[in-house]
């Protein structure tokens, strides 16, 4: 079999859980995928497989294969894994970061900030679904720069090996109420303190307030999906 092909399949799967397209529930159909992508249905078969022994996708006997849904240890194992990756890296970074990237940074900070200064102005009090797929594509972009700035090819396999499970494992994109004005305001002032460590080469201040905004996450998302649970019964 081409390898390409299922390599491919995997991406396009994989590139849908990413952006939330492919929610957690989802039943994953060999064909109906296999017509979407133009291979046939063996190298979608493989990507499923190999989906799945990364624990992106659930095999469930006689059912299919369906996008996993997390629970609650997951995402706590989720986050412990990401405090250890980035704040790592935040520490790396302020050691090698370049000029260029830190101009990056001032660019990415001012985006999240004129997006917190919109949603601070609408009646609503949180984001659009607009505003938060654009605040959870520059997250991307920001702590995806931070993994390239650390200039450590090793931490950024493991961060990039996990980074499906992340985007799963995260508040989903159809919830733009977990972003409300005040979590707009703090989230982008805490990063640009963040940025400020890495231009000041501070090592051991980019590495804690690195695990201070992923814990902060850590416990937005925990309280969101638990208050959502609570309405549902």
């Amino acid at each position: 079999m081409d390898q390409s092909l299922v390599t491919t399949s995997y991406q396009y799967i994989r590139d849908k859980l990413e952006s939330g397209e492919f929610s957690a529930g989802k039943r994953l159909v060999n064909r109906t995928l296999a017509e979407e992508i133009g291979v046939s249905v063996i190298p979608v078969r493989e990507a499923i497989i190999r989906l799945a022994s990364e624990g992106l996708v659930d095999h469930v006997p006689n059912a299919g294969a369906f996008v996993r849904r997390a629970n609650r240890q997951d995402l706590d194992n989720m986050y412990v894994l990401r405090d250890a990756l980035e704040s790592c890296a935040a520490a790396e970074a302020a050691k090698y970061i370049t000029e260029d990237q830190l101009e990056e940074f001032d660019v990415i900070v001012g985006q999240f900030k004129q997006t917190a200064q919109h949603i601070a102005r609408q009646a609503k009090g949180h984001s659009t679904k607009k505003q938060w797929n654009q605040w959870l594509d520059d997250e991307e972009q920001f702590h995806g720069l931070i993994i390239e700035a650390s200039r450590n090819p090793l931490l950024a396999k493991v961060a990039n090996d996990n980074r499906a499970v992340c985007a799963v494992f995260s508040a989903q994109r159809s919830e733009p109420q977990i972003l409300t004005a005040e979590v707009a305001e703090t989230t982008w002032q805490s990063k640009a303190e963040l940025v400020e460590a890495l231009r000041d080469r501070d090592a051991n201040r980019a590495r804690q307030l690195m695990s201070d905004h992923i814990q902060r996450g850590r416990k937005l998302v925990t309280e969101f999906l638990t208050r959502k649970k609570r309405r549902r019964v």
